[in-house]
């Protein structure tokens, strides 16, 4: 059990850097303008902070509770997914999907989402 869930909180971390890379990644092959990317490379990633910060963080007081938390991360993930692959990024996109998959699936398993 504790090697479950060391390896939940490491897929959790290494994820959660997965996504805010995913969200900058997004934004800079995106088709635009360079400045448009720039602002959209800033925007993106503070938008994912700030949901994963009120919604998802364990020290928010406004968390939602475990199920809405489940469907909230997964939501997350295939939204990068789906940008990632949008933009060309496919490899990445299933990269993400698996590890953030893997990560859920351990997390709901163990208690630990």
């Amino acid at each position: 059990m504790r090697l479950a869930v060391l390896t939940n909180a490491v897929l959790a971390l290494l994820t959660e850097l997965g996504l805010l890379a995913a969200a900058i990644a997004i934004a800079l092959l995106s088709p635009l303008p360079p400045a448009a990317r720039i602002v959209l490379a800033v925007l993106l990633p503070s938008a994912v902070i700030a949901v994963w910060g009120v919604l998802l963080a364990p020290r928010s007081s406004r968390r939602v509770g475990a199920r809405a938390r489940l469907l909230t991360e997964a939501v997350l993930f295939a939204l990068a997914a789906v940008g990632l692959s949008v933009v060309g990024a496919a490899l990445p996109a299933v990269l993400l999907t698996v590890a953030a998959g893997a990560r859920l699936i351990l997390g709901a398993a163990i208690g630990r989402v």
